[in-house]
This record gives C-alpha cells, sequence and structure tokens, in this order.
C-alpha cells in the first residue's frame, strides 16, 4: 500500500509513518522542511497544502492519503483564525487527489467536535457540538466530505495522544517536569475523566483503519478513562516523587465536560486493540525527556 501523509514530521504523523514502515507500506511524507529525517523508508515531498509538488505525488500514485498537517501549537490552536486558512486548503488539497484518482482519503478530527456528555462518545449516535474555531474548522471540513461521491473517506477523531515525541507544552509533558521538580500540580479539573491513547496504539489504529478502508468517522481512543488527578499521581510513582504534590486549584471553575470518552466499537470491529499499557505509555514518555542537569 502507497500513502500520502501530510504532518508526517509532527507527533501524530512520525509515529504514523513508523509505523506504517514497520507494516510494510510505502510512504510519501509531505513537508516543508527539505532536511526531515523520518525513516529510510519514507520518500520526502518538499512542500505544503497551498504548495505540493504534484507531479511527484503522480508518480507515487498514492492509494490513500491521510492529512494530519493543521494548525497544533498547544495555547494557540484552539482560538486561532489560522483555522479558516486551514479549512480551505484542505477542501482544495483533497479536491485535488480526487481530480488525481486517489481512491482513498482520510482526514483528521478532534474529541472536542463532540457535544459534553457523561456517556462514552459514539461516532454516530452522539450529538456534535464544537465551541472553538478549531473544533468548528474540523467539523466544517467533516460535512465536506460527506458531501462527496465518487471517493472513500474516513474521519479520525483522535482523543488524547500522548508519549515520546510529544511536544514540550503538552499537558502530560509539563506534569513530569513539575513532578521532577519537586513542584506542586495545582490542577484545575483533577476529577475529569479523559481517555488517553499512547501514541503508538494512536498510530496503528489509523494504519489498521486504513489498511481496511474503514469509511466515515471513528473514534480514535481506547474507551478507557481515567481522571486527571489519577494520571498526575501515576506519574508520581513512577517517578518516585510524593504524590501528594497533586493537589487541586482552590480557585478552579466547573468543567463543562467533565467526561470525554471514546466509545472504541468501531475500532474493535475492524481488529485493533490497544498494545500498550497506561503505565508502560507514560514510563516511555518519562524516559524520552531529558532530565535538568
Amino acid at each position: 500500500m502507497k500513502i500520502l501523509v501530510t504532518g508526517a514530521t509532527g507527533f501524530i504523523g512520525r509515529a504514523f509513518c513508523l509505523e506504517a514502515v514497520r507494516r510494510g507500506y510505502r510512504i510519501l511524507a509531505l513537508t516543508r522542511d527539505p532536511a526531515a529525517q523520518i525513516a529510510p523508508e519514507v520518500e520526502i515531498a518538499v512542500g505544503s497544502l497551498a504548495n505540493t509538488p504534484w507531479e511527484q505525488v503522480s508518480r507515487f500514485a498514492p492509494d490513500a492519503a491521510l492529512h494530519l498537517a493543521w494548525i497544533a501549537e498547544p495555547g494557540v490552536y484552539l482560538n486561532s483564525p489560522e483555522n479558516e486558512e486551514w479549512l480551505e486548503l484542505s477542501k482544495t488539497w483533497f479536491r485535488r487527489l480526487i481530480d488525481l484518482g486517489v481512491p482513498y482519503i482520510a482526514g483528521t478530527g478532534t474529541c472536542i467536535e463532540y457535544a459534553a456528555s457523561n456517556e462514552p462518545l459514539h461516532e454516530e449516535r452522539s450529538p456534535l457540538n464544537p465551541q472553538f474555531p478549531y473544533s468548528k474548522a474540523k467539523v466544517a471540513l467533516l460535512e465536506w466530505l460527506r458531501g462527496l461521491s465518487g471517493v472513500d473517506w474516513s474521519w479520525f477523531r483522535v482523543f488524547y495522544p500522548y508519549g515520546a515525541g510529544e511536544q514540550p507544552n503538552r499537558y502530560t509533558s509539563i506534569m513530569v517536569r513539575q513532578l521532577r521538580e519537586g513542584k506542586t500540580l495545582a490542577m484545575n479539573t483533577p476529577d475529569s475523566v479523559r481517555d488517553y491513547i499512547e501514541i503508538r496504539d494512536a498510530a496503528a489504529a489509523f494504519c489498521q483503519a486504513i489498511e481496511v478502508r474503514a469509511t466515515g468517522a471513528i473514534n480514535i481512543g481506547t474507551g478507557s478513562g481515567i481522571t486527571i488527578a489519577d494520571l498526575g499521581r501515576n506519574l508520581a510513582t513512577l517517578l518516585q516523587v510524593d504524590p501528594s504534590l497533586i493537589q487541586k486549584n482552590p480557585v478552579a471553575t466547573p468543567d463543562p465536560t467533565p467526561v470525554i470518552l471514546a466509545n472504541t466499537n468501531r475500532l474493535k470491529q475492524i481488529g485493533w486493540q490497544p498494545g500498550v499499557r497506561l503505565e508502560g505509555g507514560l514510563q516511555c514518555l518519562i524516559d524520552s525527556l531529558p532530565q535538568r542537569t
């Protein structure tokens, strides 16, 4: 199988490419960085959504395309006006792929497309209610995909990926650094439940779905929730620091989404199961982060 990938040097993209290569797929990675190094087997296409080297893509003749690129900087991406630009660029890019005859395209969304619920979130039954420019743009792209004909498509709704290679200002990495330094973690929503999926498991889920050409929306999560406080306590145990460093912020406000948990029946139906236990995934994250000297 030959797959064209955008965002291939990002957190999810790199993990996906490595898993895809392990499975024997050929990968063409679209990136702005001409010196990008992912794996020796990965072919690099220097460009962007707005400036894709289409002749190279045509020669590669992908069987599928996975679109991961988007604004993703923590603290910025949710409300950035750039989300609208990414939406329009994505539509144009997908249209070009369809014109080239690529038979299967996959976009990536987010669990925060869903309306608040205390139940596991189901791809078809749970209502959507995006609250941010980021999630609104993602839902708009999903609705655009729904209107396509003559091509198979999927929409991967990613929950809370973590692991080696994540951006240093993601909350899991921030927790590791603060706990290592013996600092108190004053959590705003310690009792909120989240579905954390280790990045290698997320990559395997993407690969499995593409391999069987699953269509429609698909949750990328584990189906198992953990409170943010318990996640911090697990990190404290692994780091061998005092778990009492995990505390509730006394001025915290209630969480409007106290439970964000995936229904993973669709993933199970296509043959995916999580392979990384939480403790092992957190240890891998810890080991990947440099210690201060």
